[in-house]
């Protein structure tokens, strides 16, 4: 009796054994398939869509002798080319367009930007050159495009007149366009001037980086042209350089160096002072106060905020109810200073799954964390939709700002388990 007890015993303990390396390899190979899955993913939908371009011109390609006179058919058959980097085939289905379009607009301004796009230039302004204005908007806007991207080539081949001079014809054309368009352009353009004067800093002309900069400055208030002229303008004159540094702030506070601004207040504070001119020196001591009262409301510094016992968790809204996943955490406020406007980023990488963003404002004046002082259980709810529900960890990273127009500070990264 014992011995066919312990028979029995000894086969489901063998079974059991069998069923349990059996779980482990299942579990292996489908995390092994996930793994391999999201590494195809992105070369399978590349493969996909061309499979998809190929689809689509045998199809035109059937069309085109259907409708032999249709140029639109051609400018498609191009475009597709274009996508397939084949240009020689493109160049020959855009002359057929044309050949076949009696200078339709449309069809001179998709050749001329693909001659641009390849750097034949004198075919790509003879065609683009055709189309009539005759005061009409939507030619107006064909052209304000191709020259915008004309003056991108040129700024791609450091032809930095020629991008500067055809931005400018661009912009003749988009101002009789609409207001988004010209400020395109009007930003385009900018750009180009900041990139001439990139290179007379480079080569340590001053004279001619600030005269580029502010050309740039004529046609739009571009704070890094702004920045550049205060960083110039440091050496010759202060005051000069302490406007141009704060306007490039109030615009894009996150490409000023702070210290060098500080650095400017103090200079200016001191100098004055030692002429004798208090007043002045009492000013700019007053905006240095401002500025570091600013800085302390709209960023984050080193060892300020502390997260604690952060974890993932989950709860239905009713009994039957969609699951919501959470993050819980404690912020303690390191600084010597009241708490009263932050915002938390969380960056979720789970283990086999998507990266997923949630953005929250967790303090306000409200309910402030005073200096030294912990606030308890934050929680913020987490794009459920791409957390893998069998991943066990997930990667956290944490950022925070207290501006909206602040830069992200990152806080913290773990590594946190989930609670189900």
């Amino acid at each position: 009796m014992n011995k066919d007890i312990n028979e029995i015993l000894e086969y489901l303990k063998t079974v059991f054994l069998t069923i349990f390396i059996a779980a482990i390899v299942v579990a292996i190979m489908v995390v092994d398939l996930r793994i391999n899955v999201g590494k195809k993913k992105s070369v399978d939908y590349h493969i996909k869509e061309l499979t998809n371009i190929r689809l689509s011109l045998d199809e035109l390609f059937y069309l085109e002798k259907q409708n032999p006179n249709d140029f639109m058919i051609n400018l498609k058959i191009a475009f597709l080319y274009e996508v397939l980097k084949d240009s020689q085939n493109a160049q020959i289905h855009y002359e057929k367009a044309l050949s076949k379009s009696n200078d339709n607009p449309f069809a001179l301004y998709k050749a001329a930007m693909f001659y641009a796009s390849q750097k034949q230039y004198h075919d790509a302004i003879t065609y683009i050159s055709l189309i009539p204005e005759q005061g009409n908007k939507k030619y107006y806007e064909l052209k304000a495009r191709f020259y915008s991207k004309l003056g991108k080539e040129f700024l791609e081949d450091e032809d930095f007149p020629n991008s500067i001079k055809v931005y400018k014809m661009s912009l003749k054309y988009a101002k009789n366009t609409n207001a988004d368009l010209e400020k395109k352009v009007k930003k385009d353009y900018a750009h180009a001037y900041n990139e001439f004067a990139e290179k007379f800093i480079n080569e340590d002309d001053p004279q001619h980086a600030i005269l580029m900069l502010e050309n740039a400055l004529e046609v739009f208030p571009d704070p890094y042209a702004m920045y550049k002229l205060g960083l110039i303008y440091q050496n010759v004159n202060d005051v000069k350089a302490l406007h141009f540094i704060e306007n490039a702030y109030n615009i894009k506070p996150e490409i000023v160096n702070i210290e060098i601004y500080n650095k400017l207040l103090n200079k200016l504070i001191e100098r004055y002072r030692a002429e004798g001119e208090y007043s002045k020196s009492r000013f700019y001591g007053l905006k240095s106060d401002n500025f570091k009262r600013k800085i302390i409301n709209s960023n984050i510094f080193e060892g300020d905020i502390e997260i604690q016992d952060l974890k993932i968790f989950t709860h239905r809204k009713f009994i039957i109810g969609k699951k919501q996943y959470f993050a819980m955490f404690d912020i303690k406020n390191n600084s010597n200073y009241p708490l009263d406007n932050l915002f938390i980023k969380l960056i979720i990488h789970p283990q086999g799954g998507e990266k997923s963003e949630s953005e929250l404002k967790v303090i306000s004046r409200s309910n402030p964390i005073a200096e030294g002082k912990t606030s308890y259980g934050i929680e913020i709810p987490i794009n459920s939709s791409k957390l893998d529900s069998i991943s066990k960890y997930a990667e956290i990273q944490i950022l925070a700002r207290k501006d909206v127009r602040s830069p992200w500070t990152m806080i913290d990264y773990l590594t946190v388990s989930f609670t189900k």
